[in-house]
């Protein structure tokens, strides 16, 4: 991984679970984009939220997953979906990557939404090798 990719200012994909609701999403509690991991019928729409970004100049996409941390998935009575739900996030993320393929997997990374209190002092950028790095 090229760590001076961060050196630069980067474009990163936007507010993924607004964005799904405004592309009609319907809203599953307090679960936002979590639910389009959840329900295979929203899938395609997250993977086009997610091309729509890199085409608007994203060089970084944030997994969906901003919900999928424990404590909320507790709090919707789901907590058994943690793995699931973050290993489907990374790989919706990466079918989305293959189509770009002038982009190194070097220089595209994914970046786990963990809440701005946490991504911005602690960014958690990993290359898409899903094998090797998230499971």
């Amino acid at each position: 991984m090229d760590l001076d990719f961060f050196k630069q200012t980067r474009i990163l994909d936007g507010g993924m679970g607004q964005e799904l609701l405004a592309r009609g999403m319907r809203s599953n509690g307090t679960l936002w984009s979590a639910n389009a991991i959840l329900d295979e019928n929203y899938h395609q729409l997250l993977q086009d939220t997610h091309r729509d970004f890199v085409k608007a100049g994203a060089e970084v996409i944030v997994t969906a997953t901003f919900t999928t941390r424990r404590k909320r998935l507790k709090e919707n009575n789901i907590e058994d979906k943690f793995q699931y739900l973050n290993i489907k996030a990374a790989e919706i993320a990466q079918e989305v990557k293959k189509e770009f393929p002038n982009i190194s997997k070097w220089q595209f990374f994914a970046i786990f939404g963990l809440g701005i209190s946490i991504a911005i002092p602690m960014i958690l950028a990993i290359n898409y090798e899903l094998e090797d790095s998230v499971r």
